[in-house]
C-alpha cells in the first residue's frame, strides 16, 4: 500500500467515525396532562365546604340528628353517600332521611356543577371518604362500591 491509498484510508475511516458521533437532536411539545388527583382534590376541597356540618366528632344543625340515626343503627350511608333507612326505622327517621337526602343531591350537583365532574362521581368519592373516615367499631352501617352492607 502507498502512502497516497493510506492516507485516504484513513480519511476514509476518519469520515466514518465521525459520522457515528453525529447526534440529531428532537423537539417534542409537552403538554399539560389533567391528574386523577388534581380532580379529586378539589372535590375533596368542595366536599368539605358543602358538607362542613357534617362532623361525626361535633355535629352540627340537622346532623346531630342523622348521627342519633346513624349512632342508633336505624339509618346506614350507601355506596353513593345517600342515607337509606334500615330496620327499626321510624316514620320520623324516614322522613329526616328524605329532607336529608335532598339537601345532599342539591349539594352534590353544587360540587359537581363547580368541579366540572358528574354528580356519580361526586356521590362516590364523598362515600369513599365517608368510609374512610368512619371509626373502626362506631357500627355504622356503610355499603362498599360493590354493594355489600357492613357495619364500620
Amino acid at each position: 500500500m502507498n502512502i497516497t491509498t493510506t492516507h485516504a484510508a484513513l480519511a476514509a475511516l476518519a469520515a466514518l467515525a465521525a459520522a457515528g458521533c453525529i447526534s440529531v437532536k428532537t423537539e417534542s411539545e409537552v403538554k399539560p396532562i389533567h391528574i386523577t388527583m388534581d380532580v379529586n382534590l378539589k372535590v375533596d376541597r368542595e366536599l368539605d365546604r358543602a358538607f362542613a356540618d357534617e362532623n361525626q366528632a361535633k355535629p352540627k344543625g340537622d346532623f346531630k340528628e342523622i348521627k342519633a340515626m346513624l349512632d342508633r343503627k336505624v339509618a346506614g350511608i350507601n355506596s353513593k353517600a345517600m342515607l337509606e333507612a334500615r330496620s327499626g326505622a321510624t316514620d320520623d327517621d324516614r322522613i329526616l332521611i328524605a329532607d336529608a337526602n335532598s339537601r345532599r343531591t342539591r349539594r352534590f350537583k353544587e360540587v359537581a356543577k363547580d368541579s366540572g365532574v358528574s354528580v356519580e362521581a361526586v356521590q362516590k368519592r364523598y362515600a369513599k371518604r365517608i368510609r374512610e373516615k368512619l371509626p373502626d367499631g362506631s357500627g355504622v352501617w356503610i355499603q362498599a362500591e360493590n354493594g355489600d352492607w357492613s357495619q364500620k
